[in-house]
């Protein structure tokens, strides 16, 4: 009897301890959805990620849920942001309520460099240091993570080189970064501001010789709303999407390469491992 009763007792003991264990997780609020990105990634299952702003249904900047999330907020919450600045467009007016690591002083950059791969890591390596001040304990898996991240990528980069020197027309506001690091053959053109305030003259030529030279027009949620509308319906216009907060930014990077890529040739993908 006594036996079964300490096998009882440390039967209770352990799940007491694991459920503790499954629930201790590091709550933090990032102030810019590329934060919660690159939170989500490195933390995994071990971080609790709240957006403060996130991209709307029209890919657009804007606080969440109009500053319910922040106001929502305990007093003490971890929150990690750019900088000073991209802290005040998050809403917050009083960061000594809250524990707020600034990742730089400022950010040396415009936010839209967030989009190259060359900037990326180095911002996701601050991510990994504020993520480890918070909980030392996980240090090792959230280089892990950081790592992996670093590969896969690069791995993507890669990839992106199946459309070295492939013809693009870039009508985009931001992804323009991501069609140079793949190394296309990019047209920027000169009327393009012009066609972005809606006085289009010009533009059905330009775009005839486009399709005649078998370019792809490249749009995103930056391109103005009258010129996407313009170029509605026609098959050779690409839509660079925003990855969700909830993606794996290396898979979404290689798909939308891959997609551009099947978009220029129109051809099927290659056979991996020789099978189809």
């Amino acid at each position: 009897m006594a036996r079964k009763l300490a096998v009882l007792i440390l039967g209770i003991l352990f799940l007491t301890e694991g459920a503790g264990f499954c629930e201790d997780k590091l709550d933090v609020a990032v102030t810019h959805p590329w934060l919660a990105l690159l939170a989500s990634f490195i933390g995994g299952p071990e971080v609790n990620v709240t957006p403060l702003r996130i991209w709307n249904a029209n890919g657009d900047l804007v606080i969440a849920e109009r500053g319910k999330v922040l106001r929502e907020l305990e007093g003490g919450t971890k929150i990690i942001a750019l900088d000073e600045n991209d802290s005040k467009s998050a809403g917050i007016k009083s960061p000594e309520k809250f524990t707020v690591k600034y990742l730089y002083s400022p950010f040396p950059v415009s936010t839209s460099s967030l989009y190259d791969p060359s900037v990326i890591p180095f911002v996701a390596q601050r991510v990994l240091t504020a993520l480890s001040e918070w909980d030392s304990q996980n240090y090792p898996y959230f280089q892990r993570r950081l790592a992996e991240f670093q590969a896969r990528l690069s791995s993507s980069i890669l990839v992106g080189q199946v459309l070295k020197d492939a013809p693009v027309s870039d009508f985009s506001g931001s992804s323009g970064i991501l069609l140079r690091a793949a190394g296309c053959k990019i047209d920027r053109p000169n009327d393009l501001e012009k066609w972005q305030k809606g006085n289009f003259s010009g533009l059905r030529e330009y775009l005839d010789d486009v399709k005649n030279k078998g370019a792809a027009v490249i749009i995103d949620d930056d391109t103005p709303n009258a010129l996407k509308r313009y170029l509605s319906g026609r098959s050779d216009v690409f839509k660079w999407e925003r990855p969700s907060l909830e993606t794996d930014y290396p898979s979404f990077l290689h798909e939308q390469y891959i997609s551009l890529w099947q978009k220029i040739t129109a051809k099927p993908l290659p056979a991996r491992n020789g099978k189809r």
